[in-house]
């Protein structure tokens, strides 16, 4: 995605990023805002997937040094007025099926983002392995620099339509009687059919002039457009287990 310059320049198309914004806008021009169909890549980007994972680990390597601890004290404290044992015993019982999916999940995690990583082609066992915060940013640099480059090529075809002055027809006396006779000649009961180009409702797979305006207004103003048929993120759908505690359901098939 950041090979985006081409050999040879062209004076309507001077990278290949504005020839893909070109030929995006001709197909489907809903496509230059992609960017709207994934709603979560900005924040993901904000998040250090490695610092969260090293959490993880952390507190699950905390909880095995308290039941070390734990175990050592049942051996060795002889005071009955110490509370440690009858304290620390139920938050383990309680932290470890926590601490069991969290790391579950965290594993998911880790395991999601290099298949993803390597469908994009991207090397994930390297040292130099790009981050997953990092592609994200890259995703979002480069759904931006789409955009822009479709406004410079919906600008450079404006420029190149000349305007049309109007026509003006004057008709004779003897041109109008003909058009009138004409007129009334034609049953009323015939109607037009629609035009063929009626877009996506017609079945059809030509793009209307407003779906590219539409997506032009979008780029201008800033604004998202509603989708209604947006489907719902699968986040953090929690539920019960067996012995009460809450775990996260997110990676569940």
């Amino acid at each position: 995605m950041k090979e985006t310059k081409t050999a040879k320049t062209d004076p309507e198309c001077p990278t290949l990023l504005h020839y893909l914004a070109k030929v995006l806008m001709r197909s489907d021009a809903s496509l230059v805002m992609f960017i709207e169909d994934l709603p979560h890549v900005e924040a993901a980007a904000r998040i250090s997937v490695q610092f969260i994972l090293s959490s993880i680990n952390s507190l699950y390597t905390g909880l095995e040094k308290v039941k070390d601890e734990l175990e050592l004290a049942r051996t060795t404290i002889s005071d009955p007025s110490d509370a440690f044992v009858r304290a620390m015993d139920p938050f383990v019982s309680r932290m470890q099926p926590v601490l069991d999916s969290l790391k579950s999940s965290g594993n998911a995690l880790d395991l999601g983002l290099k298949q993803m990583l390597s469908y994009f082609g991207e090397a994930t066992d390297s040292a130099d392995s790009i981050k997953p915060e990092d592609f994200f940013n890259l995703i979002i640099s480069f759904s931006s620099a789409l955009q822009k480059a479709a406004l410079d090529v919906h600008a450079a075809e404006a420029k190149k339509k000349p305007i049309s002055a109007p026509k003006v027809t004057i008709e004779t006396d003897e041109q109008q009687q003909n058009t009138i006779k004409m007129s009334h000649s034609q049953s009323s009961d015939h109607y037009l059919s629609p035009p063929s180009s009626q877009g996506r409702a017609a079945g059809t797979i030509t793009i209307g002039r407003g779906d590219v305006d539409q997506a032009i207004r979008s780029i201008r103003e800033g604004q998202r457009r509603r989708r209604h048929d947006r489907p719902l993120s699968k986040m953090f759908l929690d539920g019960a287990s067996s012995s009460g505690n809450r775990i996260s359901r997110i990676y569940d098939a």
